[in-house]
């Protein structure tokens, strides 16, 4: 079984990360896209959003996906939650299974400062998609282990959370940046009160 994981805090999930799964799916030929919401993210600031909220709209967004899946061993977690940690349990709980930890390729850039790398590549390989004005990345740490990583093409798409945020604080639309469940949800529940 080859399983996919997309972490991150998701404030809010918006068509980029969905964009995201689907295409790392395809590229790889996974069996499955476990969307994994970070209660306390480890290298943002707080989220804006509740983690019940963030939680929700995630649901929402991957429900009609029966390849899509909501892995909540990030959100129970206490405290910060490292991608190690994540990694090695869903290691354990699908042994046997390959596991591929999907990012955007800026994220990779850094990827030796994260806590453990050596631990992450360990127990899956780590799949950057590559985005537009995002050069080749040059990491002694990535060099040196070449056969964990994997980078493929994603046609760019330019939605970001953050973006999304500013735009709902100024009062413009944000409805086709988002799955038309989330939006909904937004509107209803104002998870974002500026």
């Amino acid at each position: 079984m080859k399983i996919g994981i997309l972490g991150g805090t998701f404030d809010p999930i918006h068509w980029g990360h969905l964009f995201m799964a689907e295409t790392a799916m395809d590229a790889l030929e996974l069996d499955v896209v476990y969307f994994a919401p970070v209660k306390t993210p480890p290298h943002k600031e707080e989220a804006i959003a509740s983690p019940e909220d963030r939680l929700s709209m995630v649901e929402l967004a991957i429900g009609e996906n029966p390849k899509f899946q909501l892995g909540l061993w990030d959100f129970h977690r206490e405290g910060h939650a490292y991608t190690y940690q994540s990694i090695r349990e869903v290691s354990e709980k699908f042994g046997g299974a390959e596991l591929y930890f999907i990012v955007g390729q800026d994220s990779i850039r850094d990827f030796h400062t994260w806590r453990k790398p050596e631990e992450i590549i360990k127990y899956c390989k780590v799949v950057g998609l590559k985005r537009p004005g995002v050069g080749e990345i040059d990491s002694q740490f990535i060099n040196c282990h070449r056969d964990r990583f994997i980078f493929i093409d994603c046609p760019p798409i330019g939605i970001s959370s953050t973006d999304i945020r500013q735009r709902i604080k100024e009062g413009k639309s944000v409805r086709y940046y988002l799955h038309p469940e989330v939006y909904k949800y937004i509107q209803a529940k104002k998870p974002y009160r500026f």
